[in-house]
C-alpha cells in the first residue's frame, strides 16, 4: 500500500509542511522462503523499489528511505518512509482523502515523523475545514490508530503500550484529565510531568 501523508510542524518555519511518502509490503511465510535466507532483505528491497516507483518525488526515488520490518505469525511486512519537504508533494497529498485504514497509516507516520524531526508537535493536515488535530477526531479513533501503531512501535512486545506526546495528551484531555487546558497546554504539562517525575495534581 502507498501512501503520501501531508504533514504540518506546529509552531514551523513558520508553518512549514512535510509530506511523508510510505510503502508498505507484506509477504507470507511461503515467499518469504521462496528467497531463502535472504527473504527479509528481498521484503525490504521491495518496499523501497515500491516507494520509487509509486512517487513522483525526486526524494523518494533518491533519498536512503527508513524501512521497518514488522514480523507477524504467518510472514512479515515492511514499510518504507521518506520524509519530503517539496510544497508540490505536501499540495498533492492534501488533496487526497483516507479512509480509515489510510489514516491509521498516516498516524503512524506522523509519529514516525515527530521523532524523525525531534519535534513533539506535528499534526497531519486536516482535508476539510476541521481542527488540526488527530485523524480521526474521537477518542476511539485515536486509540484504534495507536494500538494499530504497537507491533512497529515495540518490536512486537504485546506488553506495552507506547503512545506519542500529542497522542496521549489528546487522549488525557478528551477523557477529563487535564480537561480545562488547551491540547498545547495539555502536551506542555505532560512533558513537565515526565521531566520532573511527579504525578499530576490534583488526583482524586
Amino acid at each position: 500500500m502507498a501512501l503520501s501523508i501531508p504533514l504540518l510542524l506546529v509552531p514551523g518555519e513558520p508553518d512549514r509542511p512535510y509530506t511523508v511518502h510510505t510503502h508498505r509490503v507484506r509477504w507470507e511465510d511461503a515467499r518469504l522462503a521462496e528467497h531463502g535466507t535472504r527473504g527479509v532483505a528481498a521484503l525490504m528491497d521491495a518496499a523501497r523499489a515500491g516507494l520509487r516507483m509509486v512517487s513522483d518525488c525526486i526524494a523518494a526515488e533518491l533519498a536512503d528511505a527508513d524501512i521497518a520490518v514488522i514480523q507477524h505469525p504467518d510472514g512479515a511486512e515492511a514499510v518504507a518512509r521518506v520524509l519530503c519537504d517539496a510544497e508540490s508533494c505536501a499540495a498533492v497529498a492534501a488533496r487526497y482523502h483516507r479512509d480509515a485504514d489510510e489514516d491509521i497509516e498516516a498516524e503512524t507516520a506522523r509519529a514516525w515523523a515527530a521523532e524523525k524531526l525531534g519535534h513533539s508537535h506535528v499534526h497531519v493536515l486536516s482535508l476539510r475545514e476541521e481542527e488540526r488535530t488527530m485523524p480521526g477526531k474521537t477518542p476511539a479513533n485515536l486509540l484504534a490508530a495507536v494500538l494499530a501503531a504497537q507491533p512497529e512501535r515495540t518490536g512486537g512486545l504485546s506488553d506495552r503500550v507506547v503512545p506519542m506526546l500529542d497522542e496521549a495528551a489528546h487522549l488525557f484531555r478528551e477523557s477529563g484529565l487535564f480537561h480545562d487546558r488547551t491540547p498545547e497546554g495539555v502536551r506542555e504539562e505532560i512533558d513537565r510531568l515526565i521531566r520532573t517525575g511527579r504525578k499530576p495534581y490534583p488526583v482524586e
